[in-house]
């Protein structure tokens, strides 16, 4: 049964819940906030960072989906604007009815106090996400008022309310997902803490500015026919029917008739990552599936194409921040019902 909820009424639910705790007792700026019952079992955390960031850090699931809406005449008080970076290891959901947001992408979002809101929360898997939050004034300080630097549609977000309130959806790169686990798993309290969620907060920030100038054209792109397009996704089915034992990359190239030269940089053009890139992406999206079906940990890693349980476990920590058995044990208290 799907749920929708004005912003009045989904504000009204975390007053009358509000159910938070100390997440680090060295720390009186960390809160893990439990998800009211009635939506959701889980919690989501927020670290309060000295140089103006807010770590949010989202783990749980919803019991049913859920829609937040709220409107123009609905804002009060005075206006403020939020930048907001959404790294989303796993969840679908939707903004103003536009494309899904699937496991494996981030984002920017523009928020601004006296605008419409609409976001759709799919139930179907658990949201494990990582946001950071920051005013535009601490954004600007760290890259030392350098917005030259950014692509156009992101130095508006940054500068104006006149502007698209979310980014282009783009994939989570490897570098992200080491970042990410970090975060997710950090080994400090108290101060220290603090000092290594700051530097891996701003690494998160350089690693997405700079996936945005590689993507926002700065880089030269082969002129592509529609049989070179055709080509380019034949290669991609070949990659999801053979994922348990995928061809090299010149294998795959003959196989399609492209060089590989083209078909590397096509492949980018086309679907925004490398071939295999892509395959690893689809590999984890598979493996999370499987989990979800109650397969065997050793079966999965057969199956997507891992030569041992290990080196899957490693793989899908580092991609999703969580190690497949934790992930399978809660799926299955999910499905049961037993929140």
């Amino acid at each position: 049964m799907a749920i929708a909820l004005s912003e009045a009424s989904w504000d009204e639910l975390w007053t009358d819940w509000d159910r938070a705790y100390r997440a680090d007792a060295m720390d009186k700026d960390d809160w893990i906030i439990e998800y009211p019952p009635q939506l959701a079992q889980g919690y989501k955390r927020n670290i309060y960072l000295r140089n103006g960031i807010t770590l949010t850090l989202h783990n749980y699931r919803f019991h049913d989906d859920l829609t937040v809406i709220s409107t123009q005449s609905e804002a009060t008080g005075e206006p403020y604007r939020e930048l907001e970076f959404v790294f989303n290891l796993s969840s679908t959901s939707r903004y103003w009815q536009g494309d899904f947001v699937t496991s494996g992408q981030h984002y920017l979002i523009a928020h601004a106090s006296l605008g419409s809101f609409y976001c759709q929360e799919f139930a179907k898997e658990p949201k494990l996400a990582v946001d950071i939050h920051l005013e535009p004034a601490v954004f600007k300080s760290i890259v030392s008022n350098s917005l030259h630097i950014l692509p156009l549609d992101l130095r508006r977000m940054v500068e104006s309310d006149d502007c698209h309130p979310v980014s282009r959806f783009q994939t989570i790169t490897p570098a992200m997902q080491l970042a990410l686990a970090q975060i997710l798993n950090c080994p400090y309290q108290g101060v220290l803490k603090q000092m290594y969620l700051e530097s891996k907060s701003v690494e998160l920030l350089v690693l997405f500015l700079n996936q945005a100038q590689i993507n926002s054209g700065t880089t030269s792109k082969i002129r592509l026919q529609a049989d070179d397009v055709e080509r380019i996704n034949e290669a991609k089915k070949i990659l999801i029917q053979h994922i348990d034992n995928p061809p090299t990359l010149l294998t795959l190239a003959r196989q399609v008739g492209l060089n590989d030269r083209k078909l590397k940089q096509g492949f980018r053009q086309v679907f925004n990552t490398t071939v295999f890139g892509y395959l690893h992406h689809y590999r984890m999206e598979k493996a999370r599936q499987l989990l979800i079906e109650q397969w065997s940990i050793s079966a999965i890693a057969t199956a997507v194409g891992y030569a041992s349980p290990t080196a899957f476990n490693a793989a899908f920590r580092r991609k999703f921040g969580t190690n497949p058995k934790a992930y399978q044990l809660a799926s299955r208290h999910n499905i049961s019902g037993n929140w």
